[in-house]
């Protein structure tokens, strides 16, 4: 004889309920309509493969990244970008020109790119679940695009060798606890090279 096992899933009645309010829903929206995307290829005139290559595939680089973004929710893409862009330059003495880091959104990852006048007029924060930080109520922003650094890229300092003094040393840990390098903002990361595709 099996055991009664507990239902934990939905009941019956609930799902009734529910498959019932999406085809209300889906009824008052009206009817569809067909919709088809332009499939282009690398040939096409409208591609511009040359100037994507140009910037995506430079040949000067040592580091090449690709984030793939798909979900709005997962915004601690951004912390690996910025880890990632400090963790060459300052960890392995990569040169900030030749790394390249390109963010692929799609899905809600989307929304991330749209300016604030778009997230406004429709409603991202209360379609996507986001809220602001600063309101506490369903962002009418984009919470993601904006920099709060005003400070722009420190000016470089020369390496500390070996036999460099202390304050020399001191310069350098003073420059790498720059506000610029801990800006994880997408403007702040354009400024560093990263580019966001959509």
């Amino acid at each position: 004889m099996m055991p009664k096992m507990k239902n934990e899933g939905v009941s019956r009645r609930t799902l009734f309920k529910l498959t019932g309010a999406v085809a209300t829903a889906a009824a008052l929206m009206g009817k569809t309509r067909q919709v088809s995307a332009h499939d282009l290829k690398p040939d096409d005139p409208l591609y511009q493969y040359d100037v994507y290559e140009g910037i995506v595939n430079r040949r000067d680089l040592s580091v090449r990244m690709v984030f793939e973004w798909p979900n709005i929710q997962n915004p601690i893409l951004f912390g690996n970008a910025r880890n990632a862009l400090n963790g060459f330059e300052f960890s392995y003495g990569v040169p900030p020109e030749q790394i390249q880091i390109v963010i692929q959104a799609y899905a809600s990852a989307n929304a991330a790119t749209y300016d604030d006048e778009i997230w406004e007029k429709f409603q991202f924060g209360k379609l996507l679940n986001i809220t602001d930080p600063e309101t506490k109520m369903p962002a009418e922003r984009n919470i993601w695009a904006k920099s709060s650094v005003v400070e722009e890229e420190p000016a470089p300092t020369d390496d500390a060798s070996d036999d460099a003094d202390d304050a020399e040393m001191e310069e350098v840990v003073r420059e790498r606890d720059h506000p610029y390098y801990a800006d994880s903002s997408i403007e702040g990361l354009h400024k560093r090279g990263v580019l966001f595709l959509t």
